[in-house]
């Protein structure tokens, strides 16, 4: 199992200091582009942070383009494509997000999961307490993260967040 992370997840987790569990969860990777979308002033140490964690930085080929082309739409962007291009030719986990590039990979017979299943992957695996992970739920609500509220409360209450 190797994990393709869109920019979405890496900024959820660089918020909490979550970047470092995902290669505890298994191998990681993120392409280039996506990398470059990530860094900004709110994230300045997010491509550091990346890389101390191991999280493998793949260059995006200019041939991916072509290739991509067929999963562009107005609902997703030309990284977009290229993110679900490549983990649907590399046979990569997707960690996304956005709703319009899930629905995409779900449709491509790509596996696709988001922020919250980290979550529960870091208390499966006792990467982080549950009251750390609930921290993250909290930090998440507060800067505006767009996660389904139904899904926030399972996991909340899983987690047995006070």
């Amino acid at each position: 199992m190797i994990l393709l992370s869109d920019a979405n997840v890496l900024i959820d987790l660089a918020y909490v200091s979550g970047i470092d569990v995902l290669p505890r969860i298994a191998e990681t990777e993120v392409l280039d582009v996506v990398l470059e979308e990530c860094v900004d002033d709110r994230q300045p140490t997010i491509a550091s942070d990346i890389e101390v964690a191991g999280i493998k930085v793949v260059k995006a080929e200019a041939s991916w383009r072509t290739g991509s082309s067929r999963f562009k739409s107005a609902a997703l962007s030309t990284i977009d494509a290229l993110n679900l291009f490549y983990a649907h030719s590399h046979g990569r986990i997707l960690l996304a997000a956005d709703r319009a590039l899930r629905i995409r990979a779900e449709r491509e017979g790509v596996e696709v999961h988001g922020s919250l299943w980290v979550v529960e992957e870091a208390l499966s695996r006792g990467l982080r307490s549950a009251a750390d992970l609930c921290g993250w739920l909290s930090t998440w609500s507060t800067i505006g993260s767009r996660l389904p509220r139904s899904e926030v409360s399972r996991v909340r209450s899983v987690l047995s967040c006070g």
